[in-house]
This record gives structure tokens, C-alpha cells and sequence, in this order.
């Protein structure tokens, strides 16, 4: 890979990070502003917030492929955050749904910290991965105040 590539895969990429963060911002900002729209946000953010941390897991799916230490911990390690997701929307209220999924990108923010540092990572990557999630458990914790508020 040329300097220039990976120049344009640092844009890309933190580009992309940071705009994944937008649907949580703006549909914490819509249950705040419209009230009207309090339902199908927290449903959208909710949804959204699913589907995220399942790809956050994914990517411990694809290192377990790829590389060959580890595979089973990591496979493992790769399914965890869907089945959170999918249970807590399943068989728990909303308020305590909100809860879960904000403190797993937390969670899943403490268990990539140690993988991420005995790969080659971009230190671009190793950056902005903290700070999207913690962005993400400030708005979950957000539209939890919303919510019992």
C-alpha cells in the first residue's frame, strides 16, 4: 500500500466513523426537540444501536478468519455483542434496553483495547475508536434521561 492510500483509507474511514455517529446524535436530538417524533426516534436509535454493536462484534469475526491466533476466542468473541443486542430489544423494557446497549460499546470499547493493541493498527483507528464510543453511551445515556424524564 502506497502512502497515498493510506492517506485516502485514514480520510475514508474516519470519515465514515464519525458520520456513524450521526443517526445516534440526531435521533437524540429528535426525541429532546419534537415530541412528536419521541417514538419513532427512540425506535430508530434503538434499531440503530442494534445493528452497530452487531457490526463491532463482526469485526472479531473477520480477525478470526484472518488470523490464525485465537480463532475460537475471537469467533466467539464476535457473536456476543448481536445476542446482547437481540435480547435486550427481545425481552427487556426500553429503559433498561437504553442502559445495556450504552454501557456495551463501553464494554466492547475495554475488550477490543488490549486485542487492538497486539495488531497493526492504524493509529488513526486506535484514536477515534474511544471517542465514537463514548460519544455512543452519551447519547444511549441521553435518551435514557429523556425517556424517565
Amino acid at each position: 500500500m502506497t502512502v497515498d492510500e493510506f492517506a485516502r483509507a485514514e480520510r475514508m474511514g474516519t470519515r465514515l466513523g464519525y458520520l456513524g455517529l450521526a443517526p445516534f446524535v440526531l435521533g437524540a436530538l429528535a426525541a429532546l426537540l419534537f415530541e412528536d417524533l419521541h417514538q419513532l426516534a427512540l425506535r430508530a436509535f434503538l434499531l440503530y444501536s442494534i445493528v452497530i454493536l452487531s457490526f463491532m462484534g463482526g469485526v472479531h469475526w473477520g480477525l478470526g478468519l484472518v488470523l490464525g491466533t485465537r480463532q475460537s476466542s475471537r469467533l466467539l468473541i464476535s457473536v456476543v455483542p448481536a445476542l446482547i443486542g437481540w435480547l435486550t430489544l427481545l425481552v427487556l423494557p426500553v429503559h433498561l434496553a437504553l442502559a445495556i446497549l450504552g454501557g456495551a460499546y463501553i464494554a466492547q470499547w475495554f475488550v477490543d483495547r488490549p486485542i487492538l493493541a497486539e495488531l497493526p493498527i492504524p493509529p488513526w483507528y486506535v484514536e477515534m475508536r474511544p471517542r465514537l464510543a463514548y460519544t455512543v453511551a452519551g447519547c444511549h445515556l441521553f435518551m435514557l434521561f429523556r425517556l424517565l424524564g
